[in-house]
């Protein structure tokens, strides 16, 4: 096999490579669309967006929370609040302070419920509705230990009011919707989760339900509803590390079953309800006290001063009664004493076990109300 010696003048190379680089300029887009279709599909993602088939379940959990709002939001009203601060000092002047809140309609007679802390003290009272309307309120009652307060619209037009759940079926997990005015931005709607019921963070008696659905300043007395638009809580508190204020996911709500009853209560009555007090000043035993009254090492709290017209007086209880315990637990510090008296709640009965003269005897005290001169 042999090559003969083909001969090719430079005019000639010259006109095979310009047309070979013709031939590649106009090949070259079919070959890389080949090789693209080759490589993505037609299942590969366009620049359009995804179909409602696609997305049908987002949707559906869309459409629920937008039902939500809409269910729940003609109920929930923005508080604003003219509060007077006494001075300081001898040469100071009273300042109006401004406050906010949240809170929702209960009837269409213009009961609001909302937090005992929003509108303590409150001077003036201002209700925006949620297609801003603007009308003057008045507090009805307010209870302290609970942090619930009940106030009234002046003329009220026609009102929406929500639909009060059962906290008692709420379980971790469930959807929950804070609905409110967080500084001062009404109708703000935030979503999560129940993170845990029955929490405890206070001295009172009334547990919480905890969400991580954003509660900042502003949404206190707002409700807490779950995915059918009822109001299972009644957004109270946060805790926010540094003070800061703002939420880092962790909210607590009063759970609406336990105030249902106060709520009657409040319209009944009329009136703010004390703190719960039995009416003793209390303290714990030097080894002095000790040694007179000859108690030895037991732990408890001596009696320093018994209130006249108190629950405790009318109980029978004295100066230098040494209290062992109440409710059947030991008691080691006045927090102890306090603690169990708010967890009672006024009207409600305490059983102290006390050493009096080296004899144990047992009293029973109704509880009363602190009206700010009593002490626990």
């Amino acid at each position: 096999m042999f090559f003969r010696n083909i001969k090719i003048s430079r005019f000639t190379l010259i006109n095979i490579i310009l047309f070979s680089v013709l031939i590649g300029t106009f090949l070259s887009p079919l070959v890389y669309g080949g090789l693209r279709d080759s490589f993505y599909s037609k299942d590969s993602p366009s620049a359009g967006p995804l179909s409602e088939k696609d997305q049908l379940a987002g949707l559906a959990v869309q459409k629920s929370y937008i039902n939500v709002f809409k269910k729940a939001s003609p109920s929930v009203v923005y508080i604003k609040t003219n509060v007077l601060v006494r001075p300081d000092f001898f040469f100071d002047f009273y300042r109006q302070v401004e406050g906010a809140g949240s809170g929702f309609i209960i009837d269409k007679e213009g009961h609001i419920i909302t937090n005992s802390h929003v509108v303590a003290g409150a001077q003036k009272i201002e209700v925006h509705l949620n297609d801003d309307t603007r009308l003057k309120a008045k507090l009805i009652g307010r209870d302290e230990n609970s942090d619930i307060a009940l106030i009234k619209v002046i003329s009220p037009p026609e009102l929406s009011p929500a639909v009060l759940g059962d906290s008692d079926s709420v379980e971790p997990g469930q959807l929950a919707f804070a609905l409110g005015a967080p500084y001062g931005l009404d109708s703000t709607f935030t979503v999560g989760i129940i993170s845990a019921k029955h929490r405890f963070i206070d001295n009172s008696r009334y547990s919480r339900i905890q969400t991580d659905a954003s509660i900042n300043p502003g949404n206190s007395g707002g409700p807490l509803l779950n995915i059918y638009g009822e109001v299972i809580g009644i957004n109270q508190s946060i805790i926010s590390p540094g003070g800061q204020g703002g939420s880092v996911g962790i909210g607590f709500a009063i759970p609406i079953n336990e105030v249902k009853q106060l709520i009657d209560q409040l319209k009944k009555e009329k009136r703010v309800i004390g703190r719960p007090a039995i009416g003793v000043q209390i303290k714990v035993p030097s080894p002095m006290n000790r040694d007179f009254l000859r108690i030895g090492d037991e732990p408890g709290l001596i009696v320093s001063f018994v209130i006249p017209g108190s629950a405790a007086e009318d109980a029978g209880l004295k100066e230098y009664d040494f209290i062992t315990k109440a409710n059947g637990k030991t008691m080691e510090s006045p927090k102890d004493l306090v603690d169990e008296v708010n967890k009672t709640g006024v009207g409600g009965k305490v059983d102290l076990e006390i050493i009096r003269n080296g004899k144990k005897i047992k009293l029973k005290i109704t509880v009363g109300e602190d009206t700010g001169g009593m002490r626990k």
